[in-house]
């Protein structure tokens, strides 16, 4: 690749980077308003056409094979309309900063689950660095808001970030036999139809019932948001520097995103984060990388 595309292409992913972390400070707005379901079916319903015209403009087909299709439901429901509508609900009762630092976490889980299913070997190095985010965990947790008199709601918000987090380190661990024959682009695009489905099924009461024209302009700028910058564009660059970059350097820019979400979070909703919660941060994090360095020694 000439030195100058790759500076570009390095450049959008750090915007993804931005985006991203973004998303759970506007998302945090907008489901004041309304939802975390209506928030999340609203986004699918935009997201989805729109990700199979982006295939079919990358790859130049849609096609595929219909025994293909029950593993795609299977991802659409746990990945898009469950993971999602989960992770906006956790936003709602527990702070960016408590959910970003858990969700960083995710691919400890998926290290774990992929040895249990017989995908990854787990060794002593790896077990010892689940120990080690895990106790970094525990410091989130412990030192959290709540300490500080939150809402004791923010509990019930934490173990939902917790769950959040598990479901989306399942995440790699359902795909993994699709990635085999198809593109991540491909397997996002189509699981996102089964998803969007689920979810217009589980919302539909709440949207028959919802006074839409109580929402405002910033509920509607955050799931165009969510919708468009988030999922589509974001989407599109990230499998694209995964193709020309390779997944282990992109994956760098992934670690960007927890610190990040808790920057915008401390500028613009004002959370405050304590000197041993960002201890217990910095502590999962390391554990993850020994985790992630382990599994591919």
């Amino acid at each position: 690749m000439i030195r100058r595309d790759r500076f570009w292409l390095e450049l959008m992913l750090l915007m993804v980077v931005l985006i991203w972390a973004s998303n759970q400070t506007i998302g945090k707005l907008a489901i004041r308003e309304i939802s975390p379901l209506v928030y999340t079916t609203m986004r699918f319903v935009l997201a989805a056409p729109l990700m199979l015209l982006v295939l079919k403009w990358r790859e130049g087909k849609l096609a595929f094979d219909r025994r293909e299709l029950p593993r795609l439901l299977l991802i659409g429901f746990v990945g898009v309309a469950f993971y999602q509508t989960l992770f906006m609900t956790a936003l709602k009762y527990t702070s960016v900063t408590n959910l970003a630092l858990m969700m960083g976490i995710s691919p400890i889980f998926t290290v774990v689950l992929g040895a249990v299913s017989g995908q990854e070997k787990m060794r002593g190095a790896v077990i010892g660095g689940c120990l080690v985010a895990f106790s970094g965990l525990v410091l989130v947790l412990r030192y959290g808001p709540i300490q500080a008199g939150a809402a004791a709601s923010s509990l019930v918000g934490d173990g939902l970030a917790i769950a959040s987090s598990f479901l989306w380190g399942v995440y790699p661990i359902l795909v993994m036999p699709l990635l085999k024959k198809h593109s991540g682009l491909w397997v996002t695009a189509w699981s996102s139809v089964p998803g969007t489905m689920g979810l217009l099924f589980f919302s539909g009461a709440e949207l028959w019932a919802l006074q839409w024209q109580t929402i405002s302009g910033l509920a509607w700028f955050a799931i165009l948001f969510a919708a468009i910058p988030v999922t589509v564009f974001s989407l599109l660059v990230w499998y694209l520097g995964v193709e020309r970059l390779g997944a282990n350097q992109v994956m760098v820019y992934m670690y960007l995103v927890p610190p990040t979400s808790i920057t915008i979070a401390y500028f613009t909703l004002g959370e405050q984060i304590g000197f041993l919660q960002l201890v217990g941060g910095a502590v999962a994090m390391l554990g993850l990388y020994w985790v992630k360095r382990a599994a591919v020694s």
